[in-house]
């Protein structure tokens, strides 16, 4: 059932996107030219920019794969740390707090000049950009599962002879998976997104966001926009189920 549904949605997507490129309401190309140019440009490399969707398909996934690992290894045990600790979180929450709002592309411009000094400032910068994107959510959820350990678990492993570093290993941090999972999938959520709009405001040379923006500069090739931005999308959701995958297999004793 969930399949059809699913199918269902996809359709009734097709559906509106005909029904819009008949009206005079918008000026769109229908589906099956875009998905024409879609295949086309997958293999292809596009004239202006010499390479291919895969290509810059290839460039955001490594630039986001490189900040979000990097906010991962460090958000996680952080965030377990901070569940577990009081002091530590009272120490952290108010950085936390500070700099969380604080939206990941208003760092751009900062980024650039403290990476100017840097090989690749621009690929530097894009990857701080998607570290930020991806290091709150994950840091946050870890966290609060971490926090929400039952306390009898914890009392019973005191009792039983257990180390702090026992009811951490043993019961802190199983009780955290679902947290870290549910933080990376949001986390990577927001780095993808974060990524294609780093692009779009650097001389980057490739990736997504650039493929899109420079296809808008030089006359608006709207088959090539939207190409992209269904590229976009498929990889986004292949990202999500990924990690549901995960979730499935290492959450079976829940």
């Amino acid at each position: 059932m969930k399949g059809e549904l699913r199918v269902l949605g996809f359709v009734t997507i097709i559906f509106l996107w005909y029904g819009a490129t008949f009206s005079t309401l918008i000026d769109l190309p229908p589906p099956h030219e875009v998905g024409e140019k879609f295949f086309s440009l997958l293999i292809t490399p596009e004239p202006v920019l010499g390479k291919n969707l895969l290509q810059h398909s290839l460039s955001s996934v490594t630039r986001v794969i490189a900040g979000s690992s990097i906010a991962f290894i460090i958000a996680i045990p952080l965030g377990i740390l901070m569940g577990w600790n009081l002091n530590l979180d009272m120490y952290f929450s108010m950085m936390v707090e500070v700099f969380r709002p604080i939206p990941p592309l208003a760092w751009i411009p900062l980024a650039y000049i403290i990476f100017a000094g840097f090989a690749n400032p621009v690929q530097l910068a894009q990857i701080f950009i998607v570290f930020l994107g991806a290091f709150f959510p994950c840091l946050l959820s870890t966290r609060e599962f971490a926090r929400a350990t039952d306390k009898n678990l914890v009392e019973m492993g005191y009792a039983f002879g257990a180390t702090d570093k026992d009811v951490l290993r043993e019961i802190v941090i199983p009780n955290s998976i679902p947290g870290i999972l549910a933080g990376i999938r949001i986390g990577l959520g927001i780095g993808w997104m974060t990524i294609v709009a780093a692009e779009m405001l650097a001389t980057s040379g490739s990736g997504l966001g650039y493929f899109i923006m420079v296809m808008y500069e030089v006359g608006g090739r709207v088959g090539e926009i939207i190409s992209g931005m269904v590229m976009i999308g498929l990889i986004g959701y292949i990202m999500n189920e990924v990690v549901l995958f995960a979730e499935r297999k290492l959450l079976r004793w829940r």
